[in-house]
């Protein structure tokens, strides 16, 4: 068995999510902020008319800001049933079919921490994929305020045009 994913990274760090979650990879364009969103979210993109709440994973995983250079992408990801995301990345590598033995559980220390988001290590000869779950990277109440950003927008938009 194979399972299909995206690699990407966060400075040196190698990460993946599950294809099946990724809906398309933009490179990186104007960005709305929004005043009343939380502090985890970006802002909003307009994606052929659809506004979609924008996610920096460098400033979710409490990483060191970095200047934003051509390389820099946003995953188009599903992170709840029909409720779209775009995830800031450094870099987006390549899609990867990876056999299911190179799959290994996320050491227990990782899992106790709270850090639930990550499915799995893929260990490939030297080279560690951390492998995410779109779905666990935000809780209830964080996917809850971001349907509630990208549907607030979506009535905003649809009034300005009236």
């Amino acid at each position: 068995m194979e399972k299909k994913v995206v690699t990407f990274r966060l400075g040196e760090e190698e990460f993946a999510f599950d294809i099946m979650s990724i809906v398309e990879v933009i490179r990186l364009k104007e960005i709305t902020e929004v005043p009343t969103a939380p502090s985890f979210i970006e802002g909003v993109i307009n994606l052929r008319g659809k506004v979609i709440p924008v996610v920096d994973l460098r400033k979710r995983f409490n990483l060191e800001k970095k200047e934003r250079d051509r390389n820099v992408r946003i995953i188009i990801a599903e992170y709840n049933k029909d409720q779209l995301v775009g995830i800031i990345v450094d870099q987006v590598e390549k899609v990867m079919n990876i056999n299911n033995e190179f799959f290994l559980p996320p050491p227990p220390n990782l899992m106790s921490s709270g850090d639930k988001y990550i499915e799995s290590i893929i260990q490939l000869n030297e080279r560690i994929i951390v492998l995410l779950n779109v779905q666990k990277i935000f809780s209830k109440e964080e996917q809850e305020e971001l349907k509630g950003i990208s549907e607030s927008e979506n009535i905003k938009d649809k009034e300005d045009k009236l």
